[in-house]
């Protein structure tokens, strides 16, 4: 039996408990500067930087009657109107002569990007491989699984394939097609991906700037089956 000592227990503190010198408005003061970060950040993102970005100009707007060239002058699609160029050459610019480019444009958070490069396949192989490497690259699309395969035609007649994908906030769509320039066969890599809202909204010019991607006037296409 142990003897008494005439000294009072030391009090037991609870989990959590935070001295007095150490609160603020009865908020530990060590949480408050981590707090107030992740809220700026949150602020920085939702707010700042679309601001930033819907106030940053267009470098290079499309005009009316321009032409993207993807193949020589030969294989070609026409933008929408206002849309911006980040890459890629208009007709008559010169600069791409072999398979190999590739065009960007974008519209507020969309982007429409058309890739060339010689290729000696079907369009359903174009876009299994498009797939593989996506796979293998985490996804760069940023999207997710692919919804169900179509065969599509541009309005001059070019048959490809193509797939949509989504996210939690985004969709997109992936198209390939194979199509003889020349005598080279040629593979076109379509990626498009924006926000919902934004997709809803543009989807016309979309489906236009799609439609229109056709061989030029230097003979008839022959397109892989």
């Amino acid at each position: 039996m142990s003897e008494a000592t005439g000294e009072a227990p030391a009090p037991v503190r609870p989990a959590g408990w935070v001295p007095v010198e150490q609160r603020v408005l009865g908020l530990d003061k060590r949480t408050i500067a981590p707090a107030l970060l992740v809220l700026g950040l949150l602020v920085l993102l939702a707010f700042v930087v679309p601001a930033i970005d819907d106030a940053v100009p267009y470098d290079d707007p499309i005009v009316a009657g321009d032409v993207m060239d993807l193949v020589g002058g030969r294989l070609t699609f026409v933008p929408a109107e206002g849309w911006n160029r980040v890459d890629g050459s208009l007709v008559g610019e010169g600069g791409v002569e072999a398979p190999g480019s590739a065009t960007l444009l974008t519209m507020q958070d969309i982007s429409v990007s058309i890739t060339t490069g010689a290729f000696e396949g079907t369009p359903d192989e174009l876009l299994d491989q498009i797939n593989r490497v996506n796979t293998a690259l985490k996804d760069p699309r940023g999207l997710g699984a692919s919804g169900a395969r179509q065969t599509v035609t541009t309005d001059s007649g070019l048959v490809g394939v193509a797939e949509t994908f989504t996210g939690l906030a985004q969709r997109g769509i992936s198209g390939a097609f194979v199509v003889d320039v020349d005598g080279t066969s040629v593979g076109v890599e379509v990626v498009v991906k924006g926000s919902v809202q934004s997709m809803n909204d543009h989807f016309d010019e979309i489906v236009a700037m799609l439609d229109s991607i056709a061989l030029g006037d230097r003979g008839d296409a022959e397109v892989a089956a």
